[in-house]
C-alpha cells in the first residue's frame, strides 16, 4: 500500500464524523476539537480531492454526491478497523460483556431469566449498564443494547426481540370509579421512560391527565394495587393479580412496530456478544 494515497488521517477523522453525524459542532465535540480545526481539515481534504465533499443544509451539513462515495468508503474501512482492535483487546485481556438496558426490562424481563445464561456461560462476566438514556456503542464501549421503540436507530443493526406486552391496569373498584381513565390519577416510574411513550401513544395519557412519577415500579405497583390510580407494568409482572382479581386489565398492547429490539455495533459483534445475542433468541 502507498501511503502517499491516504490523505491526513486527521483530516479523515474529521471528515467521517461530519458527515455521520451531519453536524460541524457535533463532530467537533466527538472529536474533542475545536470547530475551526473540524472546518480546517475538511478544507484541506477538498483541496487535496479537488472536488466538493460538503455543502451546508439548514442548520447541518449534507453531503455532495462524492462526500457521500468517500463517507461511505471510510464508515467501511474504520468500522473493519475498530471491528479487529476490538476483538484483539478482548482477546488479550479480560473484558465483562457491557450490555445497556432499560431498567423495566433488566428488572421485568431479563434477571428472571439471566441464571441460565451465567449456567451456561459461566466464563462470560456481564456488566448491565440499566439506563433511560440512549448510549453511542462505539463512543461508550457498549457490546449492545437492549431498547424499546420502532427500531429506526441510525448506524447500528437492528433486531427485533420481544413484543412489549405492557398492560394498563387498576383495581376493579378505581376502575368503576374512573368512567374516563384519561382525567383519573396515573403513576409512573420515573425511570421507565417507554411505559409513558407506550400510554401516550394509546392515547391513556394526555396532557390533561394528572401523572405521578415515583422512582421505581415496586412503588408505583404497590401505589396501583392500593387503589390509588392506573399504572402500567409488563403482562408478566401482574399476571397474578389480574387472575386474583386485584387488578383488572384497562388496556393491552396491541400489535404495532413498537417492541424491545437488540441493538448492536454496524461493524460487527465480539464473539462474547455474539453468545449472549444467541441465548437471547433462544429465550425469545
Amino acid at each position: 500500500m502507498d501511503w502517499n494515497d491516504i490523505p491526513s488521517l486527521f483530516a479523515l477523522r474529521a471528515f467521517e464524523a461530519t458527515a455521520r453525524l451531519e453536524s460541524l459542532t457535533t463532530a467537533a465535540q466527538s472529536l474533542n476539537v475545536t470547530h475551526a480545526a473540524i472546518s480546517q481539515h475538511i478544507r484541506a481534504l477538498e483541496a487535496e480531492m479537488g472536488c466538493i465533499l460538503t455543502r451546508r443544509s439548514g442548520r447541518g451539513i449534507a453531503l455532495t454526491p462524492e462526500g457521500q462515495r468517500l463517507a461511505q468508503a471510510l464508515s467501511d474501512g474504520f468500522g473493519t478497523i475498530a471491528a479487529a482492535t476490538r476483538e484483539l483487546r478482548d482477546q488479550t485481556r479480560e473484558r465483562p460483556l457491557v450490555v445497556a438496558i432499560t431498567p423495566a426490562f433488566g428488572e421485568n424481563w431479563l434477571m428472571p431469566r439471566l441464571g441460565k445464561f451465567w449456567v451456561d456461560h459461566p466464563e462470560i462476566q456481564i456488566s448491565l449498564l440499566p439506563s433511560p438514556a440512549l448510549v453511542d456503542l462505539r463512543r461508550d464501549r457498549v457490546d449492545l443494547a437492549i431498547r424499546f421503540g420502532k427500531g429506526d436507530w441510525p448506524d447500528v443493526k437492528i433486531e427485533k426481540l420481544v413484543r412489549a406486552n405492557f398492560v394498563a391496569v387498576a383495581t376493579p373498584e378505581r376502575i368503576s370509579l374512573s368512567p374516563d381513565p384519561e382525567t383519573a390519577p396515573w403513576f409512573i416510574s420515573t425511570p421507565d421512560i417507554e411505559f409513558s411513550q407506550w400510554a401516550r401513544m394509546m392515547h391513556l395519557i394526555t396532557d390533561r391527565t394528572p401523572v405521578t412519577e415515583l422512582p421505581t415500579g415496586e412503588l408505583v405497583l404497590s401505589a396501583c394495587r392500593a387503589g390509588h390510580g392506573f399504572s402500567i407494568h409488563p403482562r408478566a409482572l401482574v399476571e397474578s393479580d389480574i387472575a386474583k382479581g386485584t387488578l383488572a386489565v384497562h388496556a393491552e398492547a396491541a400489535e404495532d412496530a413498537h417492541c424491545y429490539f437488540i441493538v448492536t455495533p454496524k461493524d460487527g459483534m465480539t464473539p462474547k456478544a455474539k453468545a449472549f445475542v444467541q441465548w437471547l433468541r433462544c429465550c425469545a
